[in-house]
């Protein structure tokens, strides 16, 4: 280097005002034979040590994940492998708030060997193209997820399927400790799907919305999304499941369909402070989409349930038996667990038509399939068979409990009234439980249970047989 530019060198550490242009053009200058560093105004500003730069190893004034790259870059220059190195850091303000810089190193000066003796450091704020990009970069991600979430929401019609899915894609683009999904009534949201929940703390867990000032009326009646970022101060009537993980940030997004409030898509984070405008445009943009998907597939779901009910005792029916009841076999085939079936038949079901009316046959029909409902477990399997007859599936259930549930109902039907003046007819019933095998079926345990009911009904009528193999 000429000696020429070393004596500017040397003036610009000595001159105030050579030193004041040089810094606030964002050049800084590193004189490793003097020990002497001049910072940029930006550096400076930031509060770096300016001995740290003649002692990389000291620079805490890089993000972690950007020190690395910076230290390589900086040992290429100085090992004299390269003339000029251009990269993008964040360096960290005294608040720990990162700052991107755009760093070019390059030799002012050379020793014999090809070493910098001098090195001058400009730097640039890049901030503000760096967020820029990075809001593009985040918009690509959100276009893309979203039509990955509106795909997957419209490709299935089943109801808990599209909750599933909902919930699983919508995580991609809002990011979420635990949701739930909440159908509205016009005064009450109940849950009827989640995540991160256990299912016996939500089921069927109800909230009034009529007369309440929260975030989910707020929802509800602005139908718009809400966010609440300090649930526990601001959200006094919020229902904490978990007391070990309280919910601290909330975002609600109303289900909205032909102007009409169906719903709510609760979002809960543990974090406060944590929902942005971000995740409201976000939500906005998704929620019409999703209210149609779920008021669709509810709709669905009543049609394929309306299909599968008797119309006129409203337990299920022939197609119920094909498809619910096939579900309950196959499970039972799977867990190797015994599936007890019932075969019920009302006795001289039609001296009662003829003799009364099938007006009151009727109401002896609705009248008993009421009462078996109602004794009955929640997971077990009610069927208008055809005419008289009706099929109970009973899942886990051996031969023995099965015949105790039979006498039972046997037991009770008589006393059932059907009017002010007339009680049920007797029943006789036909009982089989097993443990399905793969060359079993669903119909097959159905033809034994008749059979033992024709054996009941050969006997007497008003009693109960178990089927058992011939001899």
């Amino acid at each position: 280097m000429p000696s020429s530019l070393s004596s500017i060198i040397s003036s610009i550490f000595s001159e105030e005002k050579a030193r004041a242009l040089v810094g606030e053009n964002g050049f800084s200058i590193v004189d490793y034979p003097g020990w002497r560093v001049l910072l940029s105004e930006r550096m400076a500003a930031l509060g770096i040590d300016p001995n740290s730069l003649l002692n990389p190893l000291e620079a805490n004034w890089l993000h972690d994940e950007d020190r690395q790259g910076y230290l390589a870059q900086l040992d290429k220059i100085l090992r004299g492998e390269t003339e000029r190195t251009q990269g993008h850091y964040r360096f960290l303000r005294l608040n720990n708030e990162a700052l991107w810089l755009s760093i070019s190193m390059r030799p002012l000066e050379l020793d014999p060997f090809g070493k910098p003796t001098i090195l001058g450091i400009h730097d640039e704020d890049i901030s503000s193209l760096h967020a820029a990009q990075e809001e593009i970069r985040e918009r690509l991600i959100e276009i893309d997820s979203l039509k990955d979430l509106l795909f997957a929401i419209n490709k299935s019609l089943d109801f808990d399927d599209t909750i599933h899915r909902i919930i699983a894609h919508l995580h991609k683009v809002i990011p979420f400790d635990r949701a739930t999904v909440q159908s509205y009534d016009g005064a009450t949201l109940t849950v009827i799907g989640s995540y991160g929940y256990s299912p016996e703390h939500v089921s069927d867990l109800k909230f009034p919305v009529k007369g309440m000032d929260n975030p989910s009326a707020r929802a509800i009646s602005s139908r718009r999304p809400i966010i609440c970022n300090d649930v526990i101060n601001s959200f006094k009537g919020f229902v904490q499941v978990d007391i070990v993980n309280p919910v601290r940030s909330w975002l609600g997004i109303p289900l909205v369909y032909e102007g009409m409030a169906i719903g709510l898509f609760s979002l809960d984070s543990f974090v406060p402070g944590f929902y942005t405008d971000r995740h409201t445009r976000i939500a906005s943009n998704v929620a019409e989409h999703i209210s149609i998907a779920v008021e669709h597939s509810r709709q669905h779901s009543l049609v394929k349930e309306e299909a599968r009910t008797d119309g006129l005792t409203g337990v299920a029916n022939r197609y119920g038996l094909e498809t619910i009841g096939q579900e309950i076999f196959l499970k039972a085939l799977r867990n190797d667990s015994p599936l007890g079936i019932l075969m019920v038949d009302i006795d001289f079901f039609k001296d009662v038509n003829d003799k009364k009316g099938h007006g009151f046959g009727d109401k002896v029909l609705i009248s008993l399939a009421q009462a078996i409902s109602q004794s009955l477990r929640v997971k077990d399997y009610l069927v208008r068979f055809g005419g008289e007859e009706f099929v109970i599936l009973l899942p886990e259930t051996s031969p023995r409990e099965a015949l105790v549930v039979a006498e039972r109902l046997r037991e009770l039907i008589p006393r059932i009234n059907v009017d002010d003046k007339e009680t049920c007819p007797t029943i006789s019933i036909g009982v089989f439980s097993g443990v399905p095998s793969p060359q079993d079926s669903l119909h097959e345990f159905i033809h034994r249970a008749d059979l033992a009911l024709y054996e009941a009904k050969a006997a007497g009528r008003n009693r109960c047989r178990v089927w058992r193999p011939k001899a």
